[in-house]
Parts: C-alpha cells; structure tokens; sequence
C-alpha cells in the first residue's frame, strides 16, 4: 500500500475522507527528473528517507480524482476541496510530486530551506484546521512563469 493510500486511509475519519495529511508539506515540480532531483536536495539535507515520498502523476490524479468525486458538504466549507482540485489539475498536466514529513517548525525549514533553488510548481503545509502556501516562502530556480498558488 502506497503513502498516497495509507493517508487516503487515515482521513476517512477526518475531513470527510478527503485527503489531508497534517504535518505534512506537499510539493509539486514540473516533471519526474526535477521531482527526484529536490528528493536528493531533501535526504541530503537529512530528511530520513521514510519522511519523503514520492507521487507519480498519474498517482496524484487517480487519488484526487477520487476525492472530488463525491465531496461532503463539510469539505466544500473551507480551503480542502480547493486545494485538492489544485492537485488534481497539475498532476493531469504531468506534475508529481512529494509528501515531506514536516511535523515542527524546524523539519518544515529545513524543507523549505531543501526545495530552495529546485524547480518546484507548488507547495502547501497542512496545518490543523489550515492549509498554508509555502510559495511565498521559497525561492526556486527557474521559477515557473505560472507558479500553481492554491486560492
């Protein structure tokens, strides 16, 4: 069983089944080689290799397509429906991505300090009862002429 489907799992009670990972940061890259490329920048900055993982494209689609298909009306509320679609759409357009195990505020500096200078598409932290945009926070290279900020 992938990451991707344990935390499917694990949010059938919470949030309406829909996918929300707390203490964790999801970031999306353009392609699979730069996804790899800022998984290298992360375990070299000493990311235990268990507190990475990878999602193929094609992955993060099925997955969220499955949780937009029937959302409750409690997820339509707040920002999860949105982000989630956000998700969606880059990986449809050929964006994997990465969930990085980031439960404190220094794992989650170290991360932003990791995917600093990577060419990464999008980026969020799921915090209790808030999703938060990291873009701001990061610096990439080669910054995306349309950087996928969830609304």
């Amino acid at each position: 069983m992938s990451k991707l489907v344990e935390q499917a799992e694990e949010n059938k009670s919470l949030e309406a089944g829909m996918f929300y990972p707390k203490g964790f940061i999801v970031a999306g890259f353009p392609a699979e080689a730069d996804t790899r490329a800022a998984e290298k920048a992360l375990l070299d900055s000493g990311f235990a290799p268990q507190d990475v993982t990878f999602v193929s494209a094609n992955d993060m689609q099925a997955q969220a397509s499955a949780n937009l298909e029937n959302p409750s009306i409690f997820v339509s509320i707040g920002s999860t429906l949105n982000v989630r679609q956000k998700q969606y759409e880059l990986a449809r357009d050929g964006c994997s991505f990465l969930l990085i195990k980031a439960v404190d505020e220094d794992e989650e500096q170290q991360a932003i300090t990791a995917l600093t200078a990577q060419k990464l598409r999008y980026a969020v932290k799921y915090r209790l009862l808030v999703i938060e945009n990291l873009m701001p926070l990061i610096e990439t290279r080669d910054a995306h002429p349309e950087p996928a900020r969830v609304p």
